[in-house]
């Protein structure tokens, strides 16, 4: 995972050179993706979403630069980006008021200390998407039964029936969810490193 260890925020100081078009690659790389699925949560349109995201990336290559770690965690300084922009998105849209009222105005950058309802779903949104990434990560290394093992104890089924379904040993499959849990811990370790800055 050698790969993986360069903190995120020397990717933010890098992304913050606009002259590194490698780094703000691997940025919005990064981000782009968090940004569609919060977006999309919110309630904006499929056909305008592209655009809203467009214009996010817009916003952070001009004021990346402003981010003090000092004051918030990046993925909430983040949020307040996304936030803000889905609803200058919802005011140009007249028949979103109602959406404008349930989000509310009163949501601005500084006022990060006091989470919204919509801080508290990007929170929890963060915190799956982080999961998502490295599940796909820890696919990528393990091969044949392990995540098949590992999966089905997270739908619920107990060792023995996966071990039944399997044809594996009951010590098997504790051997391979053990090996999986541990790597996929390893994996959000990882990108938490990588896309959120040290405090």
């Amino acid at each position: 995972m050698t790969e993986h260890n360069q903190t995120s925020y020397t990717l933010l100081q890098r992304a913050c050179d606009l002259h590194d078009e490698e780094a703000w690659v691997e940025f919005s790389s990064h981000y782009l993706r968090f940004i569609y699925y919060i977006l999309n949560h919110m309630g904006v349109s499929t056909a305008d979403i592209e655009d809203v995201a467009q214009q996010i990336l817009i916003m952070l290559t001009r004021d990346l630069g402003d981010y003090d770690r000092s004051k918030a965690r990046f993925r909430t300084w983040l949020s307040a980006v996304i936030r803000n922009a889905a609803l200058v998105y919802f005011r140009k849209k007249k028949s979103q008021l109602n959406r404008i009222r349930i989000f509310g105005e009163e949501c601005k950058i500084e006022s990060m200390a006091r989470p919204s309802e919509i801080d508290q779903r990007i929170e929890a949104e963060w915190e799956e998407y982080v999961a998502e990434l490295a599940m796909e990560r820890v696919r990528g290394v393990f091969k044949g039964q392990a995540m098949s093992v590992f999966e089905l104890g997270m739908e619920g089924h107990s060792a023995a029936a996966i071990a039944e379904k399997t044809g594996l040993s009951v010590s098997s499959v504790y051997t391979l969810r053990k090996r999986v849990k541990k790597r996929l811990y390893l994996e959000i370790r990882a990108l938490v490193a990588e896309l959120e800055p040290p405090e």
